[in-house]
Order: C-alpha cells, then sequence, then structure tokens
C-alpha cells in the first residue's frame, strides 16, 4: 500500500510539474499551432514514471485506441538514448565527453497522430512539450527555440527524471508498447535492462543553468524543489 501511495503521489506531482511548465513557456511567443506536427516523430523520449501517469488519466477507451495504433504501426526504426538528461549533466561534471547518437526524423511520425493533431495532447510526455519553435519548422527547416527557453525547458527535464530516479527512461513507444502488454504496479516499470534499449533515470547532479540564468531562474528551481521534496522528501543533490 506505501508503495502505491508514493507512486500515486508522484503521479500527482508530475501533473503540477506539467502544470508549471505551460504556465513558465506561456511567457514566450511561439509559432506552434494545431496541426503543426513536424516535431511529432517517432524519437521522442520519456520515463517510466510518465508511461504510469499517462496510464491513471486515460480512460479505457483511450487505452484500447493507442493499443489499435501502436499494433497498427508495427515496429519501426526509433531513437533509443543510452543517455538521459542527468546522465549528460553528471558527465560533463566528471569531464567526459557526451556520447552522439543517430536521431533521424526521417525515421518516421508518431502513430498516435491523427490528421497531424495528438491524440492524446493532454498527457503527452515532457519530450513532447518541450518541442517547440519561435518561427515555423516548415519555413526555417528547423526549431528556433530562444536560450532562455532552452535553460527552462532543460531544468524541467532534470527534474521529471529526478522524480522517477531509479525508475526506467527510453523511447516513449518502446515504454508505451511495452505498458499496453504489462499491468504497471507500485513498482511501476521495471528497471533498465528489462526493457531493451533502456536506461536508467538518475537523481540530478547538478542544475544545466548557465550563469546568466541562474537568478532569472530562480523562483522557478524553487517552486520545483517544493514539488519534490513534498513527494519525496528533501532534495539534496540538486
Amino acid at each position: 500500500m506505501t508503495c502505491i501511495v508514493k507512486l500515486n503521489n508522484a503521479v500527482d506531482t508530475l501533473e503540477e510539474i506539467y502544470t508549471l511548465f505551460d504556465k513558465a513557456m506561456a511567457a514566450f511567443s511561439f509559432a506552434c499551432t494545431k496541426q503543426c506536427a513536424d516535431c511529432c516523430t517517432c524519437n521522442v523520449t520519456t520515463t517510466g514514471l510518465e508511461i504510469a501517469y499517462l496510464q491513471d488519466r486515460l480512460d479505457a477507451g483511450r487505452l484500447d485506441d493507442i493499443r489499435v495504433r501502436l499494433a497498427r504501426a508495427g515496429q519501426t526504426r526509433r531513437f533509443r538514448p543510452f543517455q538521459t538528461t542527468n546522465g549528460f549533466a553528471l558527465a560533463c561534471m566528471e569531464g567526459r565527453d557526451a556520447d552522439d547518437q543517430e536521431n533521424d526524423p526521417s525515421w518516421g511520425t508518431c502513430p498516435l497522430l491523427e490528421d497531424g493533431i495528438c491524440t492524446i495532447y493532454p498527457v503527452r510526455p515532457l519530450g513532447c512539450r518541450v518541442m517547440m519553435s519561435t518561427t515555423p519548422c516548415r519555413q526555417a527547416g528547423q526549431a528556433d527555440m530562444p536560450f532562455f527557453a532552452l535553460t527552462i525547458t532543460t531544468v524541467f527535464m532534470q527534474f521529471v527524471e529526478h522524480l522517477d530516479a531509479g525508475g526506467v527512461y527510453g523511447s516513449f513507444l518502446d515504454l508505451l508498447e511495452y505498458a499496453q502488454k504489462n499491468v504497471l504496479d507500485c513498482n511501476r516499470l521495471p528497471k533498465k535492462g528489462k526493457i531493451p534499449g533502456t536506461t536508467q533515470n538518475l537523481k540530478i547532479p547538478a542544475l544545466m543553468i548557465p550563469p546568466e540564468h541562474v537568478e532569472k531562474t530562480r523562483n522557478l528551481v524553487q517552486s520545483l524543489r517544493r514539488m519534490i521534496q513534498e513527494n519525496d522528501g528533501p532534495l539534496s543533490s540538486a
């Protein structure tokens, strides 16, 4: 029972973090509109906790629709990360080079799209939410994000990962496919190694905030700290 309560608390905290993220991003003028789905590829990554959140918030009909869409899409090539955001921060702290991985949007679009519209938009993972641009991607050929917005999105990614420290991190579609075939219990998803192509979420070793953005993000970081502390006790590593 204790473990189940802890998971429920984490899921609720995750929703609070999503809400705070939306508020933080409202300060910027982005060109993203409905049916703008250029960033909606098969290469999105996520945490196991975000999959648990998705399954908790969607009804049986929506989950069945996901199952059908995944089966229809079949196994496709997709980005499978071997390093998390906090893993990257740790590598930088230790003076290690971050390994590059191939990530090609031409591998395909997300099967959860319908006529360019996300069918799970309200519960989409942070890996989807951080995809935004101040100019239409089709015009520029790539996303255009202000440096400060990039800092904010990175901080949120670090805290969401920290919330699920010890859990699994990998391809959104891989984890979603696994969850459709396995009941998520209080242990969330299996640890690293149980699902091929996944790695383990880490606690925050250090926040990746440039010196010029430290003061500007202070209140935001304090809010995120409080959310994490309320869910899982003191946050000493961040």
